[in-house]
């Protein structure tokens, strides 16, 4: 007898590899057969659904009714599961080997039962190893093994062949639906009361990058990109409820199937537009950052001829800089900055190159050494900065020791706030110690000394202090102004210790010594005459004679050459020619050096209407681009200010119609007048155009008028000392002769020679008399 048992593993030397991938794979074909009748009609139903998918038959349906057949469809898959899949149990590996043997034709089982025990006997090792024996023959024996494939009943349980039916639907719904079968097949598992909701999608780029609004499709799968801050817009259409999306802060707005929402796109994002649970739009938006613009010093700050602080600069954005400036704090100290619009070409330009000027020798932080920086700004508001320089304001000269004085403590002031108060007021009050000594006829100074010093004690916000600090300042300006008497007293002191010097024979070196602080006397008290000119003064006498540093320094040469020649009586008479010119010295305004009155006022009055031309020409820019004042009345405003333009040049003309550049000023009124046509006629394009060709032409004639004004001292037919022009030896008048330089150096020739002959030995009395009365005479 033997006694069977689930096998585990195969005797040694029986092909256990080759059994065994066998036996799982007849388990495998077991599995199958059994599995796959079971799943008719569940896997029947699913394939008539997806059949209807890919023909779209479920989208268009209400969707309730929609709902309800997937929910049908769902609840006869799980119920025909459930029925046919409860008895349903895998195959073991006594079944597996039992078709194994049938598919093979093995007669007794010897696959099944080669694991079979012995019933009696256990314990003798003969009959054991007997039994062992039995079972591997019986293996070996064992030929060809044969597994059959797979054989299914479901044509029993589907006699009708209904599906394929099925199969051959789903082979022609997913030739209909081609590329569409993913989206149909997600429509069909999503009902949504909004099938018929419709979206209107759109990006507005930011205003100041020029670009165009981007329309997006319903949906797409390539990735949008837009600039970082674009507004995004959505429009919903007969939705019957409230629609969502996926996108944080999107929240709709709006009733009766019109909704609405805008969001502002700062991050890349995917968005998801759904109508009561139906996706109706979908994208990816990619997000283009917005750069902060760049600036930079084309070139170091400098100081102009002028005295005015000189800055050159670059500065770019990506969309364009709308906004530069510079910014300059004092170095090392707490004061306010200054804060300097730079100009720009353009209302928006991407690129900019300028040079700007500005004259700060009236600002308290003149004279300091302060760090600039420059600042640009784009249309988002970010701000890029340049490098920090570190640069001496340019400052102006003041001579007097009490408005020096005046001056650093407003620097102090301005510089340092209030923590400056004590060191300052002890200086204002050591300034003003015994007035009737010290200011003895100089009572306003005196007064303003105090009145700075308790208006600082008392000081409590910042236009406190820059009332003390305009005090400050009038104070030395007036200081200045009194300190040229002094100057020009101590030029004549000069004047007089040379003068005696010369005549009483001093040695040359002391003369040339005190010639050289006579000329720099001369040159601080030039400098201080010329910031310190009336400021409306009239326009010099055309007649009047004109002396710059150069003629003065050459001047002095010629006294000192003289003086060193031996010819120390003329350079004594020159000496007193420079004294009188000095005592008529004139510092010529601005308004130019010469021209007649007549022409000032032209020129002053062409400037303002110049100044009025270029706004109108900027209002009309603005009208254009449709950010015009309302205030100015549109285009038919402008023509009336274009009209009142015209009718002022007419004035000028009638006034001064004979004067340098009247037809460059005619030419302007006749494109004025064209402009203002244009303008009644609403082409603002082409009024634009005009008055800036009206512009250049006032501008041609107000340079011809400067330019006239300018040659009026060179066709006087004299140099800057009064001397006709080619009469080099003649001064003023003709009575001086001023020598060549021929004529000096032959008289240096002729004194070196006599000093010579003078220190030689052999010479006799009479002849070395001789020379020492020639020698007095040099």
């Amino acid at each position: 007898m033997t006694r069977y048992s689930q096998p585990t593993e195969f005797p040694a030397g029986s092909k256990p590899r080759r059994f065994a991938r066998l036996i799982l794979a007849s388990r495998a074909a077991l599995a199958w057969e059994r599995l796959w009748p079971k799943l008719w009609p569940a896997n029947g139903i699913v394939g008539l659904g997806i059949a209807a998918a890919l023909f779209d038959v479920l989208p268009p349906l209400p969707w309730p009714l929609h709902a309800l057949i997937l929910a049908g469809i769902v609840t006869a898959v799980g119920l025909a599961l459930y029925f046919n899949l409860t008895k349903f149990s895998w195959p073991n590996w006594l079944d597996a080997a039992r078709r194994l043997e049938r598919d093979s034709f093995l007669q007794h089982r010897p696959i099944s039962e080669a694991q079979d025990v012995l019933a009696a006997g256990v314990g003798d090792t003969f009959a054991e190893e007997l039994w062992r024996a039995h079972l591997l023959a019986r293996l070996q024996g064992i030929g060809r093994i044969r597994l059959s494939w797979p054989r299914s009943d479901l044509g029993r349980r589907d006699p009708r062949a209904l599906r394929f039916v099925v199969l051959l639907l789903i082979v022609f719904g997913a030739f209909v639906a081609g590329s569409d079968w993913s989206r149909r097949l997600a429509a069909a598992l999503g009902p949504a009361a909004g099938t018929s909701a419709t979206l209107d999608a759109w990006i507005d780029p930011p205003v100041y990058t020029g670009e165009a609004p981007i329309y997006l499709s319903k949906s797409g799968s390539h990735i949008i990109s837009v600039p970082q801050g674009s507004i995004l817009n959505l429009r919903v259409h007969g939705a019957d409820h409230l629609p969502s999306a996926t996108l944080s802060g999107v929240r709709f707005e709006g009733d009766d199937g019109e909704y609405s929402s805008q969001a502002k796109l700062t991050d890349p994002i995917h968005l998801r537009v759904r109508a009561d649970g139906r996706t109706i739009g979908s994208w990816k938006v990619a997000i283009i950052a917005d750069q902060k613009p760049t600036i930079a010093f084309a070139a170091p700050p400098a100081v102009t001829d002028r005295q005015a602080l000189q800055l050159s600069y670059k500065a770019s954005d990506d969309y364009g800089v709308v906004a530069a400036r510079a910014v300059i704090r004092p170095h090392g100290r707490s004061g306010a900055p200054i804060v300097i619009d730079l100009q720009l070409p353009g209302r928006s330009a991407k690129s900019v190159s300028e040079t700007v000027y500005r004259d700060l020798t009236e600002h308290p932080y003149a004279g300091l050494d302060v760090d600039i920086t420059l600042l640009a700004v784009d249309a988002a508001g970010q701000t890029g900065a340049s490098n920090t320089v570190r640069f001496k304001l340019p400052e102006r000269i003041f001579t007097d020791p009490l408005a020096r004085a005046l001056i650093e403590q407003r620097q102090l002031i301005a510089s340092m706030g209030a923590s400056s108060r004590g060191r300052v007021l002890a200086t204002l009050n050591a300034l003003s110690i015994a007035p009737d000594k010290f200011y003895a006829g100089q009572e306003g100074t005196y007064l303003a000394l105090r009145a700075a010093y308790w208006g600082l004690k008392y000081a409590a916000d910042r236009d406190d202090f820059e009332r003390i600090e305009d005090l400050l300042w009038q104070t030395a300006i007036g200081l200045e102004r009194s300190g040229l008497l002094k100057m020009a007293e101590q030029l004549r002191q000069m004047q007089q210790q040379i003068s005696q010097m010369m005549a009483g024979g001093a040695p040359q070196s002391d003369i040339d010594a005190m010639l050289q602080r006579y000329n720099d006397l001369m040159q601080r008290y030039l400098q201080a005459l010329a910031q310190n000119a009336p400021q409306n003064a009239g326009p010099p006498d055309a007649n009047a004679k004109v002396l710059g540093e150069q003629d003065l320094a050459a001047l002095l040469k010629a006294i000192q050459d003289l003086s060193r020649s031996g010819d120390r009586l003329k350079a004594m008479q020159l000496l007193a020619f420079l004294e009188g010119l000095v005592e008529n010295m004139q510092v010529a305004n601005g308004s130019g050096s010469g021209g007649s009155a007549a022409d000032n006022e032209a020129l002053r009055n062409l400037g303002e209407l110049m100044g009025k031309q270029r706004m109108l020409m900027d209002k009309t820019f603005r009208q254009s681009q449709g950010t015009g004042d309302p205030k100015d009345g549109g285009p038919k405003g402008l023509a009336r200010q274009q009209g009142q333009l015209h009718d002022e040049l007419g004035t000028i003309l009638k006034d001064d119609g004979k004067a340098p550049g009247a037809r460059d000023l005619e030419e302007a009124g006749r494109i004025m007048g064209d402009a203002q046509q244009a303008l009644n006629l609403g082409d603002l394009g082409r009024a634009g155009t005009l008055q800036k060709d009206a512009l250049d032409a006032l501008r041609k004639g107000a340079n011809a008028i400067a330019g006239t004004r300018q040659g009026m001292g060179a066709q006087s037919g004299q140099d800057p000392f009064g001397r006709a022009v080619g009469n080099r030896g003649a001064g003023p008048g003709g009575n001086l002769k001023i020598p060549d330089a021929s004529v000096l150096q032959r008289a240096r020739d002729i004194l070196k020679e006599l000093r010579k002959r003078a220190g030689e030995l052999g010479r006799s009395k009479e002849e070395l008399d001789y020379i020492d009365r020639l020698l007095q005479q040099f």
